[in-house]
């Protein structure tokens, strides 16, 4: 595949701009555990892995029987906050990135399945949310959540630039699919779930890790 074009990039927040994925797998499987359902964090990863947390109580009802609580999903947030303020720490080789993008005056925007108070919290944590301004999208803002492209499509919008001239980075299945279907050079991003799997889901691209990311980036915007 030749260079992309590459006017702006839309990073997925969850284990791409923060390592938040094993933090919030954690605590979605003890609490889910807590309410009777027997999940481990493997099975936690492969049904919920880029997902919202709205569709966990169907799956649960359907696969052990249990109805979770009204207030499981705030309890959910409240405990995975916790964790973020104790022990989310920054990737070691991603600001590297975000300052090539904004040496070239490239936009950059965040389209995530998560929620607005989650991000704040997160990016905020590792000292990178005011980089991308009111360019920070959630499925919350749009009918449709990953796979569908809509919160990609929104932040196109956001910075200004056709998705077509659009890098994706994701590192989930329903993130990359989403990524393909807005019509953007989607780069699956190899953090829990493995190369073959985001293949298979259409990237475009693959980075094994942040270098890596850098490395694709770095090449295609020294030559845009």
């Amino acid at each position: 595949m030749s260079k992309p074009v590459v006017r702006g990039v839309i990073f997925d927040c969850d284990g791409v701009l923060v390592d938040t994925e094993t933090l919030a797998n954690a605590v979605l499987t003890d609490l889910l555990c807590s309410y009777g359902c027997p999940m481990d964090v493997k099975q936690t990863h492969d049904f919920f892995l880029g997902g919202t947390l709205a569709s966990v109580g169907p799956k649960m009802a359907e696969r052990f029987g249990v109805t979770l609580p009204d207030t499981w999903i705030s309890e959910c947030y409240a405990k995975t906050f916790e964790a973020f303020e104790k022990d989310l720490v920054p990737y070691p080789d991603l600001v590297p990135i975000l300052d090539l993008l904004e040496a070239r005056n490239i936009p950059m925007a965040i389209g995530s399945n998560g929620p607005h108070d989650k991000m704040d919290v997160s990016l905020g944590k590792v000292g990178i949310k005011e980089r991308f301004g009111d360019r920070i999208c959630s499925a919350h803002d749009v009918e449709n959540a990953k796979p569908h492209p809509d919160v990609y499509l929104l932040a196109a919008q956001k910075m200004g630039v056709p998705i077509t001239d659009c890098v994706v980075v994701d590192d989930s299945l329903n993130g990359v699919r989403a990524g393909v279907a807005s019509g953007a050079t989607t780069i699956g991003l190899v953090d829990i779930t493995p190369e073959s799997y985001l293949r298979e889901a259409g990237a475009d691209f693959i980075a094994k890790d942040h270098k890596d990311l850098y490395a694709l980036l770095s090449d295609w915007v020294s030559s845009s």
